[in-house]
């Protein structure tokens, strides 16, 4: 068996996600060659100029970081030339990879992508699962190719969303099993292991980028949908809504499903009408607040904001 730490590659990441398995490739001594990421963004009320948590860690670390505008950029495809590496590694980077940059390894380029291929191609798969109800999700490396999340499967994971779990917990469970098959995807290729699982285009859906209004909550749906949308949006960007008559804003980052039955105020709430213990009237039955966070503060529980803020809230919109 082919040794990892004699590899040479070349990373294709932007995101924190990126970076957890960057930082996994660099743990076990895999010389990274460089690192092609986004080009910095401004952002926030300021404007601040903020480059990816993948650059900020390759400048730590000493590593080249190119931030090409366009990848027929003629500047990247030289450099890339130039380096003699056995594999490109993809993880949420946000672009398409040319022909000529996919053939450049000595072995394949491959990308790790958070669902169970061919279901949720695209850009917010954890968000989209969720959103969806699904029972299960996963993880997959698969040989790349120049369409989108298209490629045959090397490597899969599969991993159960348990009815709890909100974004942040199913981000958890890939990277962590996405880590361990990296690894195991890797040693398939440089020991000429590999067989590949080509996808159904059949089943294929796409899980598109998540827009800003999408968080907004509507009452009017019934209380699963709502809270389908509070998992997949929590932490971040967290599902929101605002106190009639007012402008504060409110995310709620997770509550519990009652039913129409169960629910001893009902005939006093109309549909966003909050009762005292933060109990909402949905279109269908009711969810009870656990965890809510206002604009500018920290998250907190139902109790704790109950006990500690002046604000009233009787209904949501």
């Amino acid at each position: 068996m082919k040794s990892l730490n004699k590899l040479c590659v070349g990373f294709y990441g932007t995101s924190e996600f990126s970076l957890s398995f960057l930082k996994e490739l660099f743990s076990q001594d895999i010389k990274i060659s460089y690192i092609v990421t986004k080009p910095p963004i401004a952002s926030g009320r300021g404007k601040k100029v903020n480059i990816s948590p993948v650059h900020e860690w390759g400048l730590k670390n000493k590593i080249d970081v190119l931030t090409p505008a366009d990848m027929k950029d003629r500047g990247l495809l030289d450099y890339v030339k130039k380096k003699k590496i056995d594999l490109n590694i993809i993880v949420a980077y946000g672009n398409i990879l040319t022909k000529e940059i996919i053939n450049i390894p000595n072995y394949l380029s491959i990308n790790v992508h958070a669902s169970l291929l061919p279901r949720w191609r695209g850009a917010a798969p954890i968000q989209r699962a969720i959103l969806s109800d699904d029972k299960e999700t996963g993880v997959c490396i698969m040989r790349l190719d120049e369409k989108l999340d298209s490629g045959p499967i090397i490597t899969s994971q599969k991993i159960v969303i348990e009815n709890d779990d909100n974004c942040e917990n199913v981000y958890k469970k890939i990277v962590f099993f996405g880590k361990r098959i990296l690894k195991d995807a890797i040693f398939k290729i440089i020991n000429n292991e590999v067989k590949y699982l080509y996808q159904d285009e059949r089943f294929a859906t796409y899980a598109k980028k998540i827009k800003k209004n999408e968080a907004q909550i509507n009452w009017e749906k019934n209380a699963r949908e709502i809270n389908q949308k509070i998992k997949a949006f929590s932490p971040k960007p967290g599902a929101w809504t605002i106190i009639r008559n007012s402008d504060t804003r409110i995310k709620i980052l997770k509550a519990d499903i009652i039913k129409e039955n169960d629910y001893k105020k009902k005939d006093k709430l109309k549909i966003g009408g909050v009762d005292q213990d933060l109990g909402v009237r949905c279109g269908k039955d009711f969810l009870k607040i656990k965890i809510l966070q206002r604009d500018g503060k920290k998250p907190t529980s139902a109790v704790d904001f109950l006990n500690g803020n002046k604000i009233s809230i009787s209904e949501f919109c």
